[in-house]
């Protein structure tokens, strides 16, 4: 506004010079020409707040904003992206965000390239160990809502403060108490992230903003705690494969002993059929004879002959 004001009076002046010169001296007027002045000044001058009274009653909402117009500290009303007309010198407009904005707690907040920069969150687990933690959030307002916003909060820096600052970080120191530093090292820091999301959302629905995401980005622990949780995670990986191991070896006895049984029952069975049938017995003696034995049957009652000189050797 300053600079279109100061534009308006070069381009006066540089309208009323040239004239001025025109008529006489500019350096030492007369009578005459100090009254031509007056009656050049007039209308521009007339011109001048003509053209500021309508700079002033034009407004341009920007993609991606909402303006909220104020009249004498009152809340009017809001205004959608585009060209709107306001009572000059008397509306004001509040210029709210309508995308998504990005809120970050973390050791590095100069480094970080969210919207809203924030130093880390100290917190302590179940079992007393200090922690820092580190939280991203995307937030937004909710559609319509910037009015009340202005009404019942603030401008958009009052409801980061008031809204977005507080409760992620009142969150962030709340919920890790609900989990021991051994949970928060391992997976169950996803369920830990959840939690923070499911308490922190309704509060951010109540003051008409939208939590649309929210990530524990990370879980730092003293130097000392987090090596005895590493040696921890490492013994117990150990013990987690000793136990399969012992698992494994416990297979492959019952294996053993299953396939034992299963001779038992075999051998239990064969006793049993060479019981009812003896000559089974004399069948497998016949089948193991070598093959250049030469064998019958003899009836029954018979004596049987046999060759002895067969025995003597070929020499004999």
């Amino acid at each position: 506004m300053a600079g279109f004001v100061v534009f308006l009076i070069i381009l006066a002046v540089a309208i009323v010079v040239p004239i001025l010169r025109r008529k006489g001296n500019f350096s030492a007027p007369n009578a005459a020409q100090i009254q031509g002045i007056g009656k050049l000044a007039i209308p521009v001058v007339i011109v001048i707040l003509i053209l500021i009274l309508i700079f002033q009653s034009v407004t341009i909402i920007e993609a991606g904003t909402a303006g909220v117009v104020k009249r004498f500290g009152a809340v009017q009303g809001e205004l959608s992206p585009g060209l709107h007309f306001i009572v000059p010198f008397i509306d004001q407009v509040v210029i709210f965000h309508t995308v998504k904005r990005t809120y970050e707690a973390s050791d590095a907040p100069e480094s970080s390239q969210a919207d809203f920069p924030d130093v880390i969150i100290e917190a302590l687990t179940s079992d007393g160990q200090q922690i820092h933690v580190g939280i991203t959030a995307r937030f937004m307002i909710q559609p319509g809502k910037a009015a009340w916003i202005l009404q019942n909060i603030g401008t958009e820096q009052a409801y980061v403060e008031k809204v977005v600052k507080t409760e992620i970080r009142g969150s962030g120191r709340r919920v890790p108490t609900r989990f021991s530093s051994y949970d928060l090292y391992t997976k169950r820091s996803y369920e830990a992230q959840q939690a923070l999301f499911d308490e922190i959302a309704p509060k951010f629905t109540a003051n008409g903003l939208i939590l649309d995401e929210l990530v524990l980005r990370n879980v730092t622990f003293t130097s000392e705690y987090a090596r005895t949780l590493e040696e921890k995670q490492i013994a117990l990986e150990n013990i987690t494969t000793e136990r399969n191991k012992l698992e494994q070896e416990k297979i492959r006895k019952e294996q053993k002993i299953v396939a034992a049984e299963g001779d038992a029952k075999s051998i239990e069975i064969r006793q049993l059929a060479l019981t009812k049938n003896p000559t089974i017995i004399q069948w497998e003696f016949v089948q193991k004879l070598a093959p250049n034995i030469q064998w019958g049957i003899l009836p029954q009652g018979a004596v049987p002959m046999l060759n002895m000189q067969g025995f003597g050797g070929a020499g004999k």
